[in-house]
């Protein structure tokens, strides 16, 4: 009976050792820089804004690092091996038509947006990631559900990426 006992205690305490390594962060920091865009590109200035602040509360919600850094915010050289800078361009963008969407259905007319990402390595500038990503949508959807749906993009393929690191 006793020795039920302790067997049981040790697998919840280490259950519980390796559920707590598992939610720590495993990087300090990340910068997020505001997207450019390619010339040609018809997006509302305010875009690039809207993608800068859906990404910093998407990478939040992720978990995947201790603070969220603004942009050329400065770290202690000590956590810069555990800090990232997240930055990248708009290389494209269709409007999409209403009207397609409605009357021919099937995915004609939507809205999609290509981008390029790139996450670096602060201490080094060494590349972690660099995917042109493409995101797709109704042509009803507005700038800023958009650039939503873009950040979701962005940090899940961190996710995926930076984790198997």
């Amino acid at each position: 009976m006793y020795a039920k006992r302790m067997t049981l205690m040790l697998v919840v305490v280490l259950i519980s050792v390796f559920a707590l390594a598992k939610d720590k962060p495993r990087y300090k920091s990340v910068e997020v820089k505001h997207f450019t865009q390619v010339e040609g590109v018809e997006l509302s200035p305010q875009f690039s804004d809207f993608l800068y602040a859906e990404l910093k509360t998407e990478l939040k919600k992720s978990g995947m690092f201790e603070e969220i850094l603004t942009e050329d915010e400065v770290v202690d050289p000590a956590d810069a091996e555990r800090s990232l800078i997240v930055d990248g361009s708009v290389l494209e963008y269709k409007k999409g038509s209403v009207a397609k969407e409605v009357i021919i259905g099937f995915g004609a007319g939507r809205r999609s947006l290509r981008a390029q990402l790139n996450v670096q390595r602060r201490s080094n500038q060494s590349n972690l990631l660099q995917k042109e990503l493409k995101v797709k949508t109704s042509s009803r959807v507005d700038e800023k559900l958009l650039a939503r749906q873009l950040a979701k993009s962005i940090v899940h393929e961190m996710k995926d990426q930076l984790q198997s690191n």
